[in-house]
């Protein structure tokens, strides 16, 4: 393997360079591919060569290509989120799955659905009665060239629409009520990440300095530390990597005592089922979230 060559070897050398000019020409031949189908294809056949070339590299555990072609074809915000998800999930969300089998690949067809809206269906093994079906959006960039903006995750079943995302912006009321506060509070905070905002984290990292006491934004910043030592990152805020628009509806803001309450949320199908404790205290007549604990 690579990382155990000896770099001054003939041998290294020309294994890296043959695996550089492998990358260079499954690339070359992709962006060949896209071409002529452009030309002659809907864009559902332009998805189905762009999700065949990343089951291949997904099967044969190229990385190297499967990340150029997220890049490539994802847009920015969607690349963000896959990985969110994948930290979520334990899986890959392109393909609700680990892995992938050759009779995946020839099994895959994709089908358009309504709009930008289409959907991609393969079938694990040979033996598979039911198929996967991920109903993916899509958009064309200033170059136009179709990117993915949006995969249905595996709570979503097969749901799709732009109706998904329609949540207004919330404005944050600080000075009516604790549990008014803390209810505007997180649905503004959760906004970004349900519209995959291009600023998502500068959205958020304002939201906590401007509605968080000193104190918290210093326990935030040790959470979000620890979370990365231990290799599980997630928003501290949330108690989740992500937040999906999906869970959108399923936010629950519970009243434990004066001061204190309860953020709760789930995906609507299985265990995930986060419950934050949220402490609040007024200063200068404005409510802030000095304190929360994960339950």
């Amino acid at each position: 393997e690579i990382y155990r060559c000896d770099w001054s070897s003939d041998v290294c050398s020309s294994d890296l360079n043959i695996n550089n000019l492998r990358y260079l020409i499954v690339i070359f031949l992709f962006h060949l591919s896209e071409v002529i189908l452009a030309q002659t294809n809907p864009v559902a056949e332009q998805i189905k060569n762009f999700y065949i070339h990343y089951m291949e590299a997904v099967g044969v555990g190229d990385r190297k290509i499967e990340n150029g072609l997220v890049k490539d074809y994802l847009t920015p915000e969607m690349q963000k989120k896959l990985y969110r998800l994948i930290t979520v999930t334990g899986s890959d969300p392109l393909l609700r799955a680990q892995d992938v089998s050759d009779y995946g690949i020839q099994s895959l067809t994709c089908r358009h659905l309504e709009g930008k809206w289409y959907e991609v269906s393969y079938l694990r093994t040979e033996n598979d009665t039911a198929s996967v079906q991920i109903p993916i959006r899509v958009d064309t960039d200033a170059n136009g060239k179709i990117r993915i903006v949006y995969v249905t995750p595996y709570w979503g079943g097969n749901k799709y629409g732009d109706q998904i995302f329609d949540v207004r912006a919330k404005e944050i009321k600080d000075d009516v009520d604790g549990g008014i506060f803390v209810e505007t509070f997180f649905k503004a905070y959760v906004y970004p990440y349900v519209t995959m905002s291009s600023t998502m984290e500068q959205d958020i990292n304002q939201l906590r300095k401007t509605y968080c006491t000193a104190a918290m934004q210093k326990k935030y910043a040790i959470l979000l530390q620890k979370s990365l030592e231990d290799e599980n990152l997630l928003d501290p805020m949330i108690g989740c990597a992500d937040f999906d628009a999906f869970w959108y509806k399923f936010i629950k803001i519970s009243s434990l005592g004066k001061n204190c309450f309860m953020f709760s949320y789930n995906n609507g199908i299985d265990i995930l089922n986060v419950n934050i404790k949220v402490s609040v205290k007024k200063l200068k007549g404005k409510y802030r979230i000095s304190d929360l604990k994960t339950e």
